[in-house]
């Protein structure tokens, strides 16, 4: 990745000329200044970093729950409808036993990139741990979120993930559960979220 910055200066009198000393100047401010644009690239690299599960680039675990917890600040807010599905792989780990765990972690890939073919871009999708994954969906219902869920699972079992050659074909589970009336009481956001996650989870199985 390379970064390219311009610095303009011009001399406020006409038909004048910079001295040496000035270039000199000019050039110590722009070897600072490009050392500081390079300290922010790669401060907002390490901030990146620290919430992309390095797999698959979606959020991890650790970010999941941090924006899915400002989802649900903003939906109970502005009494908005709010679901999250809970997706895992069935029997992935035969996958890794008879392809390999490269094949698995290609296979990994492919899943999301479906999810992120299918989704929205205000929907928050998460690496919630091994091959299970979890999507908030902002202002949607359980009726909607059971559609979405549906689109998913069919579209993901329709998929053929060539690795080395050979067709590898998946099928995921899904639970689905929505914000209720109870959850509105409740005093804390984070309560809510991980109750979310454990009804989405119970619906999985």
């Amino acid at each position: 990745e390379i970064s390219l910055g311009i610095i303009y200066i011009h001399h406020t009198e006409p038909k004048k000329f910079f001295s040496q000393r000035d270039i000199n100047q000019m050039e110590t401010l722009g070897r600072q200044t490009g050392t500081a644009i390079e300290n922010a690239r790669l401060f907002e690299e390490v901030q990146k970093l620290a919430k992309t599960d390095p797999l698959t680039g979606i959020n991890n675990r650790s970010s999941l729950f941090h924006l899915g917890i400002q989802e649900i600040e903003r939906a109970i807010r502005y009494h908005h409808d709010l679901s999250i599905l809970m997706l895992d792989i069935d029997h992935f780990k035969k996958v890794n036993d008879s392809y390999g765990h490269t094949a698995g972690d290609q296979v990994l890939q492919a899943m999301v990139n479906k999810y992120l073919e299918i989704c929205r871009k205000v929907d928050i999708i998460g690496r919630y741990g091994g091959e299970e994954f979890v999507i908030v969906l902002p202002e949607t219902d359980l009726k909607e979120a059971y559609f979405v869920a549906e689109r998913l699972r069919q579209n993901i079992a329709e998929m053929e993930i060539i690795v080395d050659n050979r067709k590898i074909k998946i099928t995921v589970s899904i639970g689905v559960s929505s914000l209720t009336a109870q959850d509105y009481e409740k005093k804390y956001t984070t309560d809510i979220f991980e109750n979310l996650l454990e009804h989405a989870d119970q619906a999985l199985y």
